[in-house]
């Protein structure tokens, strides 16, 4: 889990969760085995402890959810915002005169398809692929946008053309911003730490009840699991819908072969 920042957000999600519900039971063993060191039962104390101990792994998994489903909302919304934005420069391009008009509606529908694909990456290295071919397609979409509109630049009719292909500009850089922001591994650390201590303390006092703390701690690993997954744009289960984008790839037409 401390190596977030690294190789973590790469391995598979059902490794992670079984590194994560073995380390427990290891913790789990370790907490009997004290348990029978001692070869005390438990008291109110001891009660306590793992009560205070459950609630407090409880309230930091619910925040770390609320991190993660928060950032989710976010780029969900960014694609909706970046399709509607796509939407209104490709309706107000009928605003140039040809060939302009179709040179331009031509590149529109390239750069849509490439945010399709960025949308749809599955690693960090296609990811980053694809955002450069974005950058790249925004550079031919200005320069031929500047082109088209020089001879009435200071007009409003430019001034319609040139605010939403900008507008559009920036909601991709700022989908990729989101893309790369994840819950701080500290966060994810703690979780670990307090997942663990709480299965110690779970088979230090429930040390003859394997089958319900077996239970418990895989309650544990889906939860973990759920919060990576969605902390994970790229590699997660849980993918960002790009419906809003395909709808709008298929209001544009096929194009010219």
């Amino acid at each position: 889990m401390g190596t977030y920042s690294s190789s973590f957000p790469y391995a598979p999600l059902w490794l992670l969760a079984l590194v994560f519900f073995a380390s427990l039971i290891v913790a789990r063993e370790v907490g009997a085995y004290v348990r029978r060191r001692r070869g005390s039962s438990a008291t109110d104390t001891d009660a306590f402890a793992m009560t205070s101990v459950l609630g407090l792994f409880a309230l930091l998994i619910g925040f770390t959810f609320s991190i993660a489903l928060s950032r989710y909302e976010e780029r969900r919304v960014l694609v909706v915002k970046e399709a509607n934005a796509l939407g209104t420069t490709w309706l107000r391009t009928q605003l140039l005169d040809s060939p302009d008009r179709e040179r331009m509606q031509a590149q529109l529908r390239r750069y849509v398809d490439a945010r399709l694909a960025f949308g749809k990456a599955r690693n960090a290295d296609e990811e980053l692929q694809q955002q450069r071919r974005t950058e790249a397609l925004q550079n031919e979409l200005w320069t031929t946008l500047m082109s088209a509109t020089a001879s009435f630049r200071d007009t409003p009719r430019a001034s319609l053309l040139v605010s939403t292909t900008n507008d559009s500009i920036d909601l991709a850089a700022e989908r990729f911003a989101t893309r790369q922001a994840h819950v701080p591994p500290r966060i994810l650390r703690m979780l670990w730490l307090f997942a663990l201590l709480a299965a110690a303390m779970a088979g230090y006092e429930r040390a003859s009840h394997r089958r319900s703390t077996t239970l418990l701690l895989a309650l544990f690993t889906l939860a973990a699991a759920l919060v990576i997954d969605l902390d994970r744009p790229s590699t997660g289960m849980i993918n960002v819908p790009q419906q809003p984008m395909l709808d709008l790839r298929d209001s544009m037409g096929p194009g010219r072969p």
